[in-house]
């Protein structure tokens, strides 16, 4: 009986240690207007975010649709603040200048891409992490015609 207990221990422990690590992915979304600027933009641009964080890795992965930006862009990021508030850039995007009309902005971000803002409560990425997840981070496209912020969109979680 001993013998056949001893086994059964070192059966569970082997299928724990040789389990694949499942990744927590959580995704999130969220739409791109000007009138989700603070203050609002009168603009026929719009887009769609959408991003997916890896809790296990803590890298976030993104995309950003624009579609009919009437003039050149000028910058992307994402920025700490509710839907209604105006707030810091935390994570910038990587965007061609003066690129206009429909693209895309995709990409990457992880500890390394942080720009702290201990005034918002963002010292490191954990940080960031919990305010998305608690959906106080938006996306934003900067065009020559509007510096401030073309248009925004809160990242909201998808269930």
């Amino acid at each position: 009986m001993r013998r056949l207990f001893s086994l059964v221990i070192a059966f569970v422990f082997a299928l724990l240690v040789s389990a694949p690590a499942q990744a927590q992915i959580v995704n999130f979304t969220g739409i791109l207007s000007g009138g989700n600027e603070v203050p609002g933009v009168t603009t026929g641009a719009v887009g769609t975010v959408t991003a997916a964080i890896d809790l296990a890795t803590g890298v976030l992965t993104y995309r950003v649709d624009v579609f009919n930006m009437p003039v050149g862009t000028t910058a992307g990021h994402f920025h700490v603040g509710a839907a209604g508030v105006a707030g810091p850039v935390v994570v910038n995007f990587t965007v061609l200048t003066n690129i206009s009309n429909d693209f895309v902005i995709s990409g990457t971000a992880s500890a390394t891409s942080l720009v702290p803002r201990a005034a918002q409560g963002i010292n490191s990425w954990d940080d960031f992490v919990q305010t998305l997840l608690l959906g106080n981070i938006y996306a934003n496209v900067h065009s020559t015609a509007n510096p401030g912020g073309e248009i925004r969109g809160q990242l909201i979680r998808v269930p």
